[in-house]
């Protein structure tokens, strides 16, 4: 693969140690890839000599009015590296959010650069609608590094429900408390955006280091997301690592690879709740999809598949 660059709003510049305490997926692919980090605010000091820099850019409007009036920073990078890649984060529509002179802004960010890293294979389409044809794009599958975590999957299950996001319509909170319902348990939900009176629901969980996270996750039996916004799907992955069943809509990658039998077409609640009650009433089936959810986070997100991804990618 060569030497690698990221860049992103993460506020350091180095490499990822693995013992890194908070190892989400971001951190988790820089520490796989061996990559130097660098910080968009301190662009102007990055090293010359990499293979390939690698923009993470986050969808903060802050970061991406700094870029605007940074000026042409592909061109400015060329210096440094041979290929230069733009890497989505959020949905890949995330920034039609924004004003129109940052639209614009994106939309010839992704014509200069050489080629594009979607989070999922479903966004290959929509981003070959802007850039056309001859330009590569190509996945950077989620990724987890498991040396610190790993022992947690001995931790036994409790007659639990965690939902993958809360009450707002981005993460699609309250579909997925209404088929988490019907496991007729405590539900908890990772603190995200505020929500007010949500706590009155759902156990709402502080926010928490990655390792400690997935501490807490490990003693779940059951986890519903509907999400419609296509992402890095962490959570199903999150979930997928511990054998936990989780329904999901089918056009995420990670849900739709580790969780076939419990992955919807997006808005379907009705199946959602069929599969939510199935799982409760069906120790088979439960059974089942918790093998296969285990099972198929080995065969394809291990980070040995991921290295193994990456290197025809970054060829």
């Amino acid at each position: 693969m060569g030497k690698i660059a990221f860049i992103s709003e993460l506020p350091f510049n180095g490499k990822v140690d693995r013992n890194h305490p908070h190892m989400r997926t971001e951190f988790a692919q820089f520490c796989a890839l061996q990559a130097d980090h660098y910080c968009f605010y301190d662009i102007d000091d990055i090293k010359s000599g990499y293979d390939h820099i690698i923009l993470l850019v986050s969808k903060t409007d802050s970061l991406r009015d700094y870029l605007y009036k940074k000026g042409d920073i592909v061109a400015g990078l060329r210096a440094h590296g041979n290929k230069i890649w733009f890497m989505q984060e959020s949905s890949a529509q995330i920034y039609q959010t924004k004003s129109l002179h940052l639209q614009i802004w994106h939309y010839n960010l992704l014509q200069e650069v050489d080629g594009i890293l979607a989070e999922n294979t479903t966004d290959f389409n929509y981003f070959r609608g802007i850039v056309g044809d001859k330009k590569e794009i190509n996945t950077i599958p989620t990724l987890i590094i498991q040396d610190n975590i790993v022992y947690l999957r001995d931790n036994i299950k409790e007659e639990k429900t965690m939902v993958g996001g809360n009450f707002n319509s981005w993460y699609g909170g309250f579909d997925s408390y209404l088929v988490a319902s019907e496991f007729e348990t405590p539900i908890s939900v990772p603190k995200m955006r505020k929500v007010d009176n949500e706590h009155q629901l759902v156990e709402v969980l502080p926010h928490v280091t990655f390792n400690e996270w997935m501490g807490i996750l490990s003693k779940y039996k059951y986890a519903v997301h509907m999400m419609s916004n296509v992402t890095a799907g962490t959570f199903s992955l999150n979930c997928s690592f511990f054998g936990i069943p989780c329904i999901g809509y089918v056009e995420s990658d990670t849900q739709r690879l580790t969780q076939p039998k419990l992955s919807v077409d997006r808005f379907d609640l009705g199946k959602a709740v069929k599969l939510a009650k199935l799982l409760k009433n069906d120790n088979d089936f439960y059974n089942e999809c918790s093998k296969e959810a285990l099972d198929n986070y080995n065969k394809h997100f291990s980070e040995e598949v991921f290295l193994t991804h990456m290197n025809k990618v970054l060829k």
